[in-house]
């Protein structure tokens, strides 16, 4: 996780909390009625995966895909995420949000070892390509039971859809001539996740928050964790539209035990979004 950008983050999230309360007419509300909000996200992605071979015994290579195949995952994309809330007495208890991002990257390098992808070995030294695209779309409800002018804090139910997509293909010559291999892979699946948020005004144009989001399911054709944590300080200049930083950690592993796919992926995502919101 890139330490700056999080304790810049977090400082001003932790600093919050001590912060003096200031009247109710002179904060915004916690929880906006209505909110869209368009990004920029600079994420640094980790992806290590383990394809199985559909027979032998031999198993796949666990594989880091920066490291042993060059493809660099890092970069800056767009960032979407929309959300809206109701209640009673003035107060937005129930809030609905949903989310989406994704990011993909090629490479191509010289092999500098054996790697067992599926039925196919890509030799040590062979001229190597890869692609590789994950997209995330997140939803989720959550229940402020606490809500007052000054701040909210609940709890709720939510799920991430991750896809990915993988395809890989390597020359070599071997006793003078040439042998190609190629593997691809498709997966995507939802995962539910149990949801926490706390949220404080510190006056009218400014606000900051705290969530988190964790899950851990055994058995069927998938099995595995995902843990999401994000901090964000929010600044309206304007009543109605504004800037946050938020800061976003986000790590999934699942292994799959499929008909036509078995194996294994660790998929993280940390960095900061840069996010204008539209609020009502």
């Amino acid at each position: 996780m890139k330490a700056k950008h999080m304790m810049l983050v977090l400082a001003a999230s932790s600093a919050a909390v001590f912060a003096p309360a200031a009247s109710a007419a002179d904060v915004m509300e916690p929880v906006d009625k209505y909110f869209f909000s368009l990004g920029l996200y600079h994420a640094s992605n980790d992806v290590d995966l383990r394809w199985e071979p559909t027979t032998g015994t031999v198993p796949g290579t666990s594989i880091d895909v920066e490291r042993d195949l060059g493809i660099d995952l890092d970069g800056t994309e767009g960032f979407f995420e929309a959300g809206a809330s109701f209640g009673h007495g003035g107060r937005h208890l129930h809030q609905f949000e949903m989310f989406r991002y994704g990011y993909d990257a090629s490479g191509s390098m010289l092999l500098d070892g054996d790697y067992q992808i599926g039925d196919d070995v890509f030799v040590e030294g062979a001229d190597f390509e890869g692609d590789m695209e994950i997209k995330l779309l997140g939803a989720s409800y959550t229940w402020f039971f606490h809500n007052n002018e000054h701040s909210a804090f609940g709890v709720g139910l939510g799920a991430i859809r991750y896809q990915v997509s993988a395809a890989f293909a390597a020359a070599a010559s071997v006793n003078g001539e040439v042998e190609a291999v190629s593997a691809a892979v498709s997966e995507s699946n939802w995962v539910p996740q149990i949801h926490a948020e706390y949220i404080r005004s510190l006056s009218r144009q400014w606000r900051v928050g705290v969530d988190a989001s964790y899950v851990k399911k055994s058995g069927g054709d998938f099995s595995g964790k995902a843990i999401d944590l994000g901090a964000k300080v929010d600044y309206f200049p304007w009543e109605n539209f504004g800037f946050s930083l938020r800061y976003n950690y986000n790590d999934i592993d699942l292994d799959f035990s499929k008909s036509r796919f078995t194996g294994g992926i660790d998929v993280k995502t940390h960095g900061p979004q840069l996010i204008a919101t539209l609020r009502f």
